[in-house]
């Protein structure tokens, strides 16, 4: 018996790398990595949603140390002294300044409304 890669000894088998479907590819030019168009747009869009989902958790961290640092500078300011006494007000400040950029700069590749909303103003009873 006689195998089917051996009769095309320049073709190579191998599986498309979003479903894994036997994929045959000739042994000229560039490998293809999917079976079919379909295929490769699937992986394209995965690919996408994995990135802008690393984004977003990227930016809830940036937030949380945000929080923190804020939370921190309100005790410095109300006279609290860390027991270790590890606190220095200017380098946490400048760490609040810069998490607060990278905040805004974060937000605003990712594009989302959801970033740039503004709180609304509370309304005074008249």
């Amino acid at each position: 018996m006689s195998d089917p890669q051996n009769r095309h000894p320049n073709v190579v088998t191998k599986v498309c790398e979003y479903c894994g479907r036997p994929l045959v590819v000739a042994g000229a030019g560039r490998p293809r990595r999917y079976c079919t168009a379909a295929c490769r747009q699937r992986a394209y869009r995965g690919r996408a949603i994995a990135a802008e989902v690393r984004a977003r958790i990227e930016l809830g961290q940036l937030a949380l140390q945000l929080r923190d640092n804020a939370d921190r500078l309100l005790l410095l300011s109300q006279g609290w002294h860390p027991p270790d006494g590890t606190d220095n007000v200017d380098d946490l400040l400048t760490t609040t300044v810069r998490l607060a950029t990278e905040l805004q700069r974060h937000g605003y590749l990712l594009g989302s409304d959801e970033t740039s909303h503004e709180t609304p103003l509370p309304r005074s009873p008249d």
